[in-house]
């Protein structure tokens, strides 16, 4: 249990499976403490004794293999069997008592499903119950309904839009988040594409660096290749696990960094373990953009401070940022080639995707609010040279 709690509090850094697998854990904790409060009650229905017996005998073997399933990390098949068992024990409750009871566990069970945030299994399961449970309102109503009813026919279709109602509301909000995820992973798709080419660059830049300079790079050093054996074969004893053979395996991954792996992978000549460790150090290599060296990216830019604050850090005022008046001119210039070839203005629909032209930017120059970016001698200076800036900016 305690195990259980430790990973709903930390579930933010588990991966899709573990958390599946825990929902899983929850809701069989949650059918067994149901089942457990709901045993009084059993003895309301009008099953026989034999079906009394067996349904329930059924319903417990489904746990079972929920249960295992969960335990073989079959996470999957666990939720669709954790499923049929809620929907096992609605069945029983509604067909054996005609009563609200059996209407709430129409709730309960949709309830599980929207607990597992998929809407497929959610379409089929929760259609189904919504569908089973119109279909007991509409035949079981006048004893759901009672004969205290004004209007039996208006109660009945009250029962029957809350169900529908209930159904289609968490059906939209699964559509919207669907839509919300796929924008969300789509945009982080586009920056880690973006993070990728700069990488590879700063990588290459760094290599060439450590070249230039004479510096014999990381993974060559006999010292730190010594350590990392050391330090991999005692966290190995540490775990009682052996580690006679990590020293080995430890060499040959530096020895990777000098070899061609993907032609490793790719050699059917080669024993299987070779080409499984050189797969699975491929992601670990130092002289390529791999996994690790994206991580260790991403820590450098986290730690990385912030530049000291200066009077000029926000002035976008070029007569200040720049001392020399030739760097004045060039900055007007610089300014004037942007607005003429990027997007910087909004369309009526509010996108940015509107080039300014030169009678614009003159416009613009000109205007007394530009006054904050621009002085009247780099103003006088663009209109000496309009025709130039036109032509070849």
């Amino acid at each position: 249990m305690r195990a259980i709690l430790n990973r709903i509090l930390n579930s933010e850094f588990l991966t899709f499976n573990e958390v599946l697998r825990l929902k899983v854990a929850i809701v069989t904790i949650f059918v067994i403490t149901f089942l457990g409060l709901s045993m009084t009650t059993s003895t309301l229905n009008t099953f026989t004794l034999d079906i009394n017996i067996i349904v329930p005998s059924f319903i417990a073997l489904a746990i079972l293999l929920t249960i295992l399933l969960t335990i073989v990390n079959l996470s999957r098949i666990a939720m669709h069997f954790s499923i049929y068992t809620i929907i096992g024990i609605t069945g029983f409750i509604v067909i054996g008592s005609h009563d609200f009871f059996g209407f709430i566990m129409f709730f309960v069970t949709l309830t599980v499903i929207i607990f597992y945030q998929d809407i497929l299994t959610y379409l089929l399961y929760g259609g189904a119950v919504t569908v089973a449970g119109t279909y007991y309102i509409l035949y079981y109503g006048s004893s759901l309904i009672g004969t205290n009813s004004i209007d039996p026919q208006v109660s009945q279709m009250t029962y029957i839009i809350v169900l529908i109602g209930f159904y289609i509301i968490f059906l939209i909000q699964f559509v919207v988040s669907d839509n919300i995820y796929e924008k969300m992973n789509n945009e982080w798709v586009r920056m880690n594409k973006t993070l990728a080419k700069y990488q590879d660059f700063t990588l290459h830049h760094l290599l060439e660096m450590v070249e230039k300079n004479g510096v014999e790079p990381l993974y060559r050093n006999v010292k730190f290749q010594q350590t990392v054996s050391e330090l991999s074969v005692f966290i190995n004893e540490f775990f009682e696990e052996e580690g006679n053979n990590i020293a080995e395996y430890v060499e040959y991954y530096f020895f990777l960094h000098d070899q061609d792996v993907e032609s490793i992978i790719d050699n059917k000549d080669m024993k299987i373990e070779t080409r499984k460790y050189a797969s699975q150090f491929q992601k670990y290599l130092m002289n390529k953009r791999s996994e690790l060296i994206s991580m260790l990216f991403d820590f450098a830019t986290l730690l990385k401070g912030d530049d000291e604050y200066t009077t000029d850090r926000y002035s976008y005022d070029l007569d200040k940022l720049f001392s020399d008046r030739i760097d004045k001119f060039l900055s007007l210039a610089v300014l004037y080639k942007y607005l003429r070839t990027e997007v910087t203005q909004q369309d009526k629909w509010g996108n940015v995707n509107i080039i300014l032209t030169h009678s614009e930017i003159r416009e613009m120059f000109i205007s007394k609010e530009f006054r904050e970016f621009i002085s009247y001698e780099q103003v006088n200076f663009f209109l000496d040279n309009e025709e130039l800036f036109e032509q070849f900016l």
